[in-house]
C-alpha cells in the first residue's frame, strides 16, 4: 500500500505550479507569516516550553541529535546543491522588457534592490551578458575617498546600455565617502548616463535613501520565497542516485518532510513554513538553513541508503532517508560588553562587505580590537572572508539582523 509520500521527488507540471522567481516592486515584497499547521506547531512548541518544566515524561525523539551527523559536502552537493542564478535573471528580464523596449521610459535608470545572500550581482551580471550590456566596475576605495570623477569614463555612449551591478560598494560611511555616489545618482536620476540598471544590496539601499533620498517607487526586489515557494525550490534541487526513493524525515517525529505538493494543497510543510518564515522569505538564508539542518545516522555512508521500516523496505526498497534536525542550526553571537561588534556588523551590512584595511577608516576602534572582534566573529561562523571583503554568512544572516534590530540599528526594509 503506498501514499503520496511514498513516491519519488519528480518535478510537476510547470503550468500548474507558480513562478518560482519573480520580481516585483519594493512596496509589493510580502514577508512570509506562520500560516496553517506552521502557525498552530509555532503556538503549541510556546506552550509545551511555558508549561513542560522538567517533565521527563515527554515523548522521545525518534533520532536523538547527538546520534545524526552532518552530511558530507558530496551528499549536500548532490542533495542542495548551489543556486543557480540564470532563472532569477530570466525573471528579471521578463519585469523589465516594457522599460527596455521602450522608446522614452519615464525614467533611463533601472533600480534593482537585493537582500543579503539573494545574488544581485550574479543576476545582474547574467541579465547584462544577455543583452550585452556595458558591466560598469565600482571605483576603488581610494577613488570613493577622493571623489574621483574620472571613474565616469567608464560610462558608455549614450545609447548604449549599461549595468551597475554593486552601487553598495560604490561609497562608504564616511565624510569623504559620499561625493561620489551623490554625483551617480544625481546624473542617473538626471538622464546624463544613458539607459542602465543599478542593482544595490538592501541595507545600502537604506542608507543611501538617509543621504541621498530619491523617490524611486519601480525599483524591483526578487519576491519572497514563502514556504509553498521554498518547498517546491528545494524539491527542484533534491535529487536521488540510481532512480531510488528519496524522503526528508524530521528527526524527532519521524514524520515526512514533503517537498512538493500537489496543486490542490494550499501550505507547505510545517518545517519548510518555519524556515520560510524566520529567513523573511530571503532565498539564500532559507537555502543555508535547509543545508545546515540535514543529517545522517553514523552508519550510512556516503551514498547509503537506510530503510525507515519493514513495511517501507518491502513498498520501496531502494528508499533513502536524510533526516532534518528540528532545530534551526545557526551561529551563536559571542558575548561582549559594549556595542563595539554591533558597529562592526553594521558597517558589514551597509557595505555588502568590506576589506579588513578600510574598517579602522569607519569605525572609531584600534585596529587591535577591529582584528579581535573579526576573529571571534569567524570564529563563531557569524562572518567569512570572500576575497577581500568580510561578510556576514548566510546561516548568521537572520541573527545578525535581529541582533541589529534589538540595539535600534538602521536596517532595510525587508
Amino acid at each position: 500500500m503506498s501514499s503520496k509520500q511514498d513516491l519519488p521527488l519528480q518535478k510537476q507540471d510547470s503550468a500548474s505550479q507558480p513562478t518560482l522567481w519573480e520580481f516585483v516592486r519594493l512596496a509589493d515584497y510580502r514577508v512570509p507569516s506562520p500560516v496553517g499547521a506552521s502557525a498552530a506547531l509555532e503556538k503549541w512548541a510556546s506552550l509545551k516550553r511555558a508549561f513542560r518544566g522538567n517533565d521527563s515524561a515527554e515523548q522521545a525523539p525518534v533520532k536523538a541529535e547527538a546520534d545524526l551527523r552532518t552530511l558530507s559536502q558530496s551528499r549536500l552537493q548532490r542533495l542542495v546543491g548551489p543556486i543557480d542564478w540564470r532563472c532569477a535573471a530570466a525573471a528579471l528580464d521578463a519585469a523589465m522588457a516594457d522599460w527596455l523596449h521602450a522608446s522614452k521610459p519615464d525614467a533611463l535608470v533601472k533600480f534593482v534592490i537585493g537582500q543579503p545572500h539573494c545574488g544581485h550581482p550574479q543576476i545582474l551580471a547574467h541579465w547584462a551578458a544577455r543583452h550585452r550590456a556595458t558591466r560598469i566596475e565600482v571605483p576603488s576605495s581610494e577613488q570613493i575617498l577622493a571623489g574621483d570623477e574620472r571613474w565616469f569614463a567608464a560610462w558608455p555612449e549614450a545609447d548604449h546600455l549599461w549595468v551597475l551591478p554593486q552601487l553598495e560598494h560604490c561609497y562608504l560611511r564616511h565624510a569623504d565617502g559620499l561625493r561620489l555616489v551623490r554625483r551617480l545618482l544625481e546624473q542617473a536620476a538626471s538622464g546624463a548616463l544613458g539607459r542602465g540598471v543599478i542593482a544595490c544590496d538592501s541595507w545600502a539601499w537604506a542608507y543611501l535613501q538617509e543621504v541621498w533620498p530619491v523617490p524611486q517607487p519601480e525599483a524591483l526586489t526578487l519576491q519572497a520565497f514563502d514556504g509553498l515557494r521554498l518547498s517546491r525550490y528545494l524539491a527542484e534541487l533534491a535529487s536521488c542516485q540510481g532512480g531510488g526513493c528519496l524522503h526528508f524525515r524530521n528527526a524527532t517525529t519521524g514524520k515526512e518532510v514533503q517537498l512538493e505538493r500537489g496543486p490542490d494543497d494550499s501550505d507547505a510543510c510545517p518545517e519548510i513554513n518555519h524556515i520560510a518564515v524566520h529567513s523573511r522569505g530571503n532565498i539564500g538564508s532559507a537555502w543555508s538553513s535547509w543545508r545546515a539542518s540535514l543529517r545522517a545516522t553514523p552508519e550510512q555512508d556516503d551514498g547509503a541508503r537506510e530503510q525507515a521500516s519493514a513495511l517501507e523496505q518491502e513498498a520501496n526498497p531502494d528508499a533513502e532517508i536524510v533526516w532534518v534536525s528540528a532545530a534551526l542550526q545557526e551561529p551563536v553571537m559571542p558575548a561582549e560588553k559594549g556595542e563595539g561588534m554591533a558597529f562592526v556588523l553594521h558597517a558589514l551590512l551597509l557595505h555588502n562587505g568590506l576589506p579588513a584595511f578600510l574598517l579602522p577608516k569607519l569605525l572609531p576602534q584600534p585596529d587591535h580590537r577591529l582584528a579581535s572582534s573579526l576573529l571571534q566573529l569567524q570564529t563563531q561562523g557569524v562572518v567569512m572572508l570572500v576575497g577581500e571583503r568580510w561578510q556576514i554568512s548566510a546561516s548568521a544572516y537572520a541573527v545578525v539582523r535581529d541582533f541589529l534590530r534589538r540595539r535600534g540599528f538602521l536596517r532595510d526594509d525587508f
